[in-house]
C-alpha cells in the first residue's frame, strides 16, 4: 500500500530527477574557448600562445585554436571555421585592425561573445557579441620611443634635430599605426627631427637584418641618427646587420619595442636606449573575463595592460627583471 506521504514523496524526487535531468547538460558541458592566433612568427606570439593554452586548460576547459599564418584572409576563416564548432567564447589576436574587422559580424551572426586581444580591431567593443578589447598602448610606447629619441638627439646634435629610420612591422597591425601616432604626437613640436626611411621588416629578425642592411646602403655613416624599431627580433636583426657593417657609431641609438630577453641583454649593454615591453601573458586575464561572462556578467569594453621601460642609463633596473626572468625560464 502507498501511503499520500509515500507518494509525495515518490512525486518530489521524480521532479527533482527531472530538473536535474534539465540542467545537468548545462552543468556538465565543458567549457570551450576558441582562439584565433594572428602567427606564430616569433617569440612573442609562441610564449603568448603557451600562456593562453597553459591558463584555459587549466580551468579544465577546452581549447581550440588556429594560425592566420600571417594571412588576414586565413584568420577570417578560422574564425568562421571554430565558430561553426558553437564555442563559449570566441578570442582573437587579430593580424590586422581593418582586415579582421568582419569577424565581429561573424561573432554577431554566431551569437557567440568574443574578446579581442593585443590588438585592436576597427570596430567599436561592447556593442553586440564584442565583448572586450583586452590591449597594451601601444600609442604609449611609441611616445615613449619618442621621448628618448629627442632625448638622444639633443645630448648627440645639440639640439633636437636629426635623422631617424624606422624598421617598421606589418603596416596594418594597429601596434603599428598606434605606435606610429604616439611617435608623432611626441615630435610634433620638433620638425627638425625627421623619420628619412621606413620599411617592413615583418616582425622577424630577419627581416629586421633585410630592411637594416638596406637603410646601411642608403644612408651613410653620419646620416643615421637613431634606429627606431617596432619589435625586439627586428632590434636584433638590425643590431646583427649594424655590426657586421662595421657601424657601431649607430649603436647605443636604438630605440625600440617588445622587451625580449636578447633586447634587455642589449639594453644592459648599452646597445639600445630604450626597449619598451609588451608583455604577451594574457592567459589570466582572459580567463577572468570568460569566467564573468559565463556567469552572466558584464566584462569592462576596454581593459589595458601595462607596459614596461627598459632605459640604458638604468641598467640595474633592466639587470634585476634578467634576473627575475632568467630564474623561470622565461622570454619576456
Amino acid at each position: 500500500m502507498i501511503t499520500r506521504r509515500m507518494f509525495s514523496s515518490a512525486t518530489a524526487a521524480t521532479a527533482a530527477i527531472a530538473v536535474a535531468g534539465r540542467f545537468a547538460p548545462a552543468q556538465a558541458k565543458k567549457v570551450t574557448v576558441a582562439f584565433s592566433q594572428a602567427d606564430l612568427i616569433n617569440d612573442w606570439r609562441v610564449t603568448n600562445q603557451s600562456d593562453m593554452k597553459q591558463h584555459i586548460e587549466a580551468q579544465g576547459w577546452r581549447f581550440i585554436t588556429a594560425s592566420s599564418d600571417d594571412d588576414p584572409a586565413k584568420q577570417l576563416s578560422d574564425i568562421e571555421s571554430m565558430l561553426s564548432q558553437s564555442p563559449d567564447v570566441l578570442v582573437v589576436a587579430p593580424l590586422e585592425s581593418v582586415a579582421l574587422a568582419p569577424a565581429v559580424g561573424l561573432a554577431n551572426d554566431a551569437g557567440i561573445p568574443m574578446i579581442v586581444i593585443d590588438r585592436t580591431l576597427a570596430a567599436k567593443p561592447g556593442e553586440g557579441e564584442f565583448k572586450a578589447e583586452i590591449v597594451q598602448s601601444h600609442y604609449d610606447s611609441g611616445k615613449l620611443l619618442a621621448e628618448k629619441a629627442v632625448e638622444l638627439l639633443k645630448a648627440k646634435n645639440g639640439s633636437p634635430k636629426g635623422s631617424v629610420v624606422r624598421v617598421g612591422g606589418i603596416p596594418g597591425s594597429s601596434p603599428v599605426i598606434d605606435a606610429g601616432k604616439g611617435w608623432a604626437d611626441v615630435m610634433q613640436p620638433y620638425p627638425d627631427i625627421k623619420v628619412v626611411g621606413t620599411a617592413n621588416g615583418g616582425f622577424t629578425k630577419e627581416g629586421g637584418i633585410r630592411v637594416m642592411q638596406d637603410f646601411l646602403q642608403r644612408f651613410p655613416k653620419g646620416k643615421i641618427d637613431v634606429v627606431w624599431t617596432d619589435y625586439s627580433d627586428m632590434t636584433m636583426g638590425a643590431i646583427q646587420a649594424i655590426k657586421s657593417a662595421g657601424r657601431t657609431e649607430i649603436l647605443g641609438y636604438l630605440v625600440g619595442e617588445g622587451g625580449q630577453i636578447q633586447a634587455i641583454e642589449a639594453v644592459v649593454a648599452g646597445e639600445i636606449a630604450r626597449e619598451t615591453q609588451t608583455p604577451p601573458y594574457f592567459g589570466e586575464i582572459v580567463v577572468a573575463n570568460v569566467k564573468k561572462l559565463l556567469a552572466g556578467q558584464t566584462i569592462a569594453a576596454h581593459q589595458n595592460l601595462p607596459i614596461l621601460v627598459f632605459d640604458a642609463d638604468k641598467k640595474d633596473a633592466a639587470e634585476a627583471y634578467l634576473k627575475s626572468i632568467t630564474a623561470k625560464g622565461l622570454k619576456f
